[in-house]
């Protein structure tokens, strides 16, 4: 039987979100595998990103404007 659940650490013991329906003093076998957060998240993109803008650089391959012709006085 597999069980996968998620819990939390508190004070080195894995706190589990909810209860599992196995005997006390079963042994099992633990696989620890901590969850990603939303700044590990905002961070992984990031690096992705660049990765991808050094494989694929964007270029603007258009006019360049003057200044002048960006900011029309009339």
């Amino acid at each position: 039987m597999t069980l996968v659940t998620t819990g939390v650490v508190v004070d080195g013991t894995i706190k589990l979100d909810e209860p599992i329906a196995i005997p006390n003093q079963t042994v099992v076998s633990v696989r620890i595998e901590p969850l990603p957060t939303a700044a590990s998240d905002r961070l992984l993109a990031w690096e992705r990103t660049q990765e991808r803008l050094k494989a694929r650089p964007i270029h603007g391959g258009g006019k360049h404007f003057t200044r002048d012709e960006l900011h029309e006085r009339r």
